[in-house]
């Protein structure tokens, strides 16, 4: 190494050490929880009263420092100091009357309950910046030259609810169940706060009648049918009926009677139109079940045919929505959603002397998820779409939504490979002889004119599929031999799909200031024709990297050895004592491993990553060593 080469390390090295010094942090969160109870049992035979009150208080504050950083790539030329700060309260209180007897074969319950909730969040955020001095006694708002200071308030939200509940049962064969529940939301508009949500429950126990020989075969076999309804506003920001203020600045660029550039502060507006209409949106949802034993109890056998319907969607209105008015699109019941599918759990256990048992337990769901309406209507009286504008740097406009296709639904432009020539991407001509890709080379994506228009564009994004997947599944086996015990769990997904809209980033050359995979080193050359990355650009005229196309999406499923435990019980020798015999205390030594080996086609970190991969940290693998004991 040359004499500046050393030199040069040595600076960074001081750098890097200036930064970790000066770069203070202080995070610090007290979360205060109370719950005060009151029981009181057989005010009649059968009837309890129980009353609970919970109140959570937490106060946070935060602040860091941010140092100069003059080190060569990403410097930061100035300094800043942020602080943050809340307090938060809320309380719950419930109060709950049951009812429980049996008189013969006849099984009666009750209950009778109301629920009341409030919340509230009061917050300040400020930053200042270019401090003059660094030192640590002057790491303060006071010694800043300029200042921003935000406060806000989150809520208050408050919610009141009744729930009522009868169940009845007929000598363990025949079980009924039915519920109402009302809820009001105080973040609605008045005149459409509240939602009434029904449950009925059926069941019998075929195994029980006496038309059904007693075997060994079949232990129980039981059928079951259900219908319910429940809301959910968990789109609805918490002050949505008292909408706060928006803040921005405005540069005024008039010519004549105002100074030119003038810059207006604190300019206030409405930014999201509200909807007096605006009510619950409500899932519906019917179920088939059976549930089997067999074989002495050592297999159990559950399944379930479902059918989801979620209606009255709260989404922004997705189509029509004046673009003049000066407002945000305003949330709007719009639409439905099913969801169709099957579950099977299966388990099988069993005992091969007094030292060795094992068992094995799976469960299998398949769904099917769509649009059965979309709400909304084209001027010709086809069905509208719902947009998306998940975007990624320059690639955008990923999702929509039609009706007869999955919720929030890959649609992209085609490929059709890589061009292998100037020649063959001049030939690529629409049925007037004219270019299609006109700026396309050798080594560039080929993209499909799904409309037929000439032109590669918004219309020929087709529905290549969705995030969700149509199966998933996992399955545990184990075994204990005398002490020891072993367990491994295997989880995985089916059908699903997914953006790995990182490889913007790490495949191209269109951004260069920051690490690349290595499997850069693989893009298409002209000594490198079977590679499907497309060559390297700084331009990108023909769009291969910004273009939203299936050269992003990739398969998606997994299969996963989700853990593995391995542990040894040492209760005998800790029990010798008679004192930890007499309490039938336990001790155990454990060895687990978590999330230690995927089988994927996927090419990202983590296919487990929602659909939307853009560099998600991908889950980790840990190693447990560890000791349970009970006393």
């Amino acid at each position: 190494l040359s004499a500046n080469s050393v030199m040069r390390g040595r600076l960074d090295a001081r750098r890097t050490l200036k930064s970790l010094v000066a770069d203070l942090r202080y995070n610090k969160t007290s979360d205060v929880w109370s719950t005060t109870s009151l029981e009181i049992g057989n005010v009649l035979p059968g009837l309890k009263f129980v009353s609970r009150f919970t109140y959570n208080l937490q106060n946070y504050y935060y602040k860091k420092f941010n140092p100069i950083r003059d080190e060569v790539g990403k410097p930061n030329l100035s300094n800043n100091v942020q602080e943050q700060s809340y307090r938060m309260d809320a309380w719950k209180t419930e109060n709950t009357l049951t009812y429980d007897n049996t008189f013969g074969k006849h099984t009666v319950g009750a209950l009778f309950s109301t629920t009341a909730d409030h919340y509230s969040k009061r917050g300040l955020e400020a930053i200042g910046k270019d401090l003059s001095s660094e030192a640590a006694y002057l790491q303060y708002m006071a010694y800043a030259n300029s200042t921003e200071v935000l406060d806000y308030l989150t809520g208050p939200d408050a919610n009141v609810s009744m729930i009522a509940r009868l169940a009845y049962s007929y000598d363990d064969r025949y079980f009924v169940t039915a519920s109402w529940r009302r809820d009001y939301a105080g973040r609605l508009p008045k005149e459409h706060n509240f939602g009434d949500f029904p449950a009925v429950t059926l069941g019998w126990k075929i195994s029980n009648e006496k038309f059904f020989k007693k075997n060994d075969i079949v232990n129980l076999l039981k059928l079951r049918a259900s219908w319910g309804r429940v809301g959910n506003l968990g789109s609805i920001d918490y002050n949505y009926k008292s909408p706060l203020l928006s803040k921005n600045t405005y540069s005024e660029q008039a010519q004549y009677g105002v100074t030119s550039n003038q810059l207006w502060n604190n300019f206030a507006y409405y930014s999201t139109a509200l909807n007096p209409n605006l009510t619950w949106e409500t899932s519906e949802q019917y179920d088939l079940g059976l549930d089997m034993e067999m074989f002495n109890n050592r297999l159990s056998l559950s399944m379930d045919y479902f059918d989801k319907r979620t209606f009255n969607l709260i989404q922004p209105q997705p189509m029509n929505w004046p673009s003049t008015m000066g407002l945000d699109a305003m949330l709007v019941n719009l639409g439905e959603v099913r969801n169709r599918g099957f579950e099977l759990s299966i388990g099988w256990n069993d005992r091969i002397n007094k030292n060795f048992s094992y068992f094995v337990t799976g469960n299998f769901s398949y769904l099917k998820n769509w649009v059965s309406d979309i709400g909304v209507k084209n001027e010709d009286g086809t069905p509208g779409v719902w947009t998306d504008d998940k975007s990624f740097r320059s690639v955008k406009d990923i999702y929509q939504t039609t009706e007869g296709e999955p919720l929030n639904s890959f649609h992209l432009i085609q490929t059709a490979g890589i061009f292998q020539s100037d020649e063959e991407a001049a030939a690529y001509v629409d049925k007037n002889g004219k270019r299609i890709q006109p700026d396309a080379k050798k080594g560039d994506l080929k993209f499909v004119d799904y409309d037929g228009d000439g032109t590669i564009g918004f219309g020929d994004r087709q529905y290549m599929g969705s995030a969700t997947p149509k199966t998933t599944f996992a399955w545990t086996l184990g075994f204990t031999w005398k002490k020891l015990s072993f367990s491994a769990m295997f989880q995985g997904v089916g059908g699903a799909q997914a953006m790995n809209v990182s490889k913007y980033m790490l495949l191209s050359d269109v951004e260069g200031n920051f690490n690349r995979s290595r499997e850069i080193l693989n893009a298409w050359s002209p000594d490198n024709r079977g590679s499907n990355i497309p060559i390297l650009s700084k331009n990108d005229n023909n769009g291969n990297f910004s273009t939203a196309s299936d050269w992003y999406l990739e398969d998606a499923s997994y299969l996963r050895l989700k853990n593995v435990t391995l542990s040894y019980d040492l209760s005998d020798v800790f029990c010798k004592w008679s004192h930890l015999n007499d309490r039938n205390s336990r001790l155990s030594v454990f060895l687990s491993g978590e999330n230690l080996a995927t089988i994927t086609r996927y090419s990202g970190m983590d296919p487990e990553c929602g659909g939307w991969d853009a560099l998600k940290y991908p889950v980790s693998r840990v190693f447990s060593l560890g000791v349970k004991l009970t006393y």
